[in-house]
Formats: structure tokens, sequence, C-alpha cells
């Protein structure tokens, strides 16, 4: 009898931080684009419960792909106008300060010191520039890639880029902020990789793949490119601030899970969702 007890008490204490884990809430916000109408978009953060909605900007044409950055606390962000322009606009966190920064651009993330911010050109080339806030001036990063979407490490050292080839599919590479020079990651023929994103301890990407039939999210582990795929459909994800849950786009909907696919819930109607502290 003593010993049965024993072994179920050694199995309680073994299962106390698991269950611990299971029972953890997602912490912070997530900012998207709230879709009304097709001609109404505004920009809008919610809680990871589905509560808490909050408009931050007045109705733009077609605001895409926020993105937040904690040092400088501006987020960036592209609208395109009625005539399909794209402009690149900051927006201080708490709403009551927005700027025009570039026109013919599209806005793709903050350096982690939010002194810099990537962007590409919205031309045939698809060029990807790192533009400095304080001398307002730009450098091509990409050589002769065709860039459709970038994200920068938490470490500053690298850029995760999804790039258009030639069959018309997405690939991954990773650019060098310190001369380091670009290394492919993908090689996939008819197979779409894109939007990547770090984990913010950089060991890890996730993006999302055509790979299995339809738009999933997949993890790639940097050290020896290994592939997880937690079967959660969608698109644009991000990772919230401790890797443990992440959040998409799922039609025209957000949705957020935690990184192994269960917990899988709808949180409210909106687009390209951009998980921030």
């Amino acid at each position: 009898m003593k010993r049965k007890c024993l072994t179920v008490l050694l199995i309680a204490i073994t299962l106390i931080p698991f269950m611990a884990m299971a029972q953890e809430k997602p912490s912070g916000k997530i900012l998207f684009i709230d879709s009304p109408s097709i001609d109404k978009n505004y920009l809008a953060t919610i809680m990871p419960d589905g509560t808490g909605k909050t408009r931050l900007t007045p109705a733009f044409n077609n605001i895409m792909f926020p993105k937040f950055n904690e040092k400088s606390g501006w987020i960036g962000f592209t609208n395109k106008t009625p005539e399909m322009k794209s402009e690149i606009y900051l927006l201080n966190k708490n709403g009551d300060k927005i700027k025009r920064v570039l026109t013919g651009a599209a806005f793709e993330d903050f350096s982690p010191d939010g002194k810099f911010f990537l962007y590409t050109t919205c031309d045939g080339k698809a060029e990807l520039y790192v533009y400095s806030l304080d001398r307002k001036r730009a450098n091509k990063i990409s050589q002769n890639l065709k860039v459709v979407s970038a994200n920068w490490s938490a470490d500053g050292e690298w850029i995760a880029a999804s790039v258009l080839e030639k069959d018309g599919s997405t690939d991954l590479y990773l650019i060098s902020t310190m001369a380091q020079g670009i290394k492919r990651l993908t090689a996939t023929e008819k197979v779409n990789e894109a939007f990547p994103v770090f984990s913010k301890d950089g060991k890890f990407l996730v993006y999302f793949t055509n790979r299995y039939g339809k738009n999933e999210l997949e993890y790639m582990d940097l050290a020896d490119k290994k592939l997880q795929r937690p079967i959660i459909s969608g698109i644009y994800p991000s990772l919230s601030p401790a890797n443990k849950w992440v959040t998409f786009q799922a039609g025209n909907t957000i949705g957020i899970s935690r990184i192994d696919g269960v917990d899988n819930v709808v949180l409210t109607k909106g687009r390209t969702p951009c998980w921030i502290k």
C-alpha cells in the first residue's frame, strides 16, 4: 500500500509542471486590422481572451501588416490608397500621433532598437531596404532577391525573408546584418513558405506554407532545419512574448493557438495579427 501511494505521489509531482503549462493563459495584446467594411479599415488591439477590443486609428482605405516596436513605441504599417498606391505610416502607441514616412513602399518590420525599419519596394523588383529613422536614408540589402516579406531577429543579427522565385513560389532566406552574407533555407519548387517570423530566442522560424495542400503554419529549427507541423490552418503567424502561443489569420478572422496546435480558438473578425506585450 505504501509503495502504491508513493508511486501515485511521484506521478502527481511529475505532472505538476505540465498541468501548470496547460493552465497558463497567454499575456499581452494582439494588434490587428479591424475591417467592418471593404473601404473602412481600422488598426485595433484585442486581448488574447477576445475582450477589450480598442480601435487606434481613424478609418483608412486598406491598412496592411502592422508591427509594433517596444523600444520606440511606434507602430508601423502600410496603407493602400484608392488608387492602389502604397504608403508607410508610423503611429505612436497611444494612437494620438501619426505620420506618413514613405510612398511607393510596403512596411515590413522594425529593428529591435527601433532606430531602423525594413521596407520593400512596390514594383517589379521587390527590393528590400533598411531605412534609418534618424538619418532618413535607406540602404538596399536584398541584392537580386525579390522579397515578399521580412522579419528582424530579436538580437538584430539576421533578417528572415520570403523570396519570390522564378517558378512563382516563395522560399525562405536569412540575410545577415553583420556582413555574413545571405543564406538560403528552403528550395522547394511549387511549394510556398511565406511570412517568416523569428521566435524571441532566435532558434526557430514560424511561417505558413501550402506544403500539405492548404495554408498551414510550420516551424523550422534553424540549427538543423528540421520542420514541425502543428496542424494549424492559417496565414500570417505571430508568436506571443513567451513563444508558447501563436496568433494567425484564418479566413477573415483572427485566431490563437498554443504552438502545438492545442486550444485553437477564434477571437474576432480581422486580418494580419501581430502579438505585442
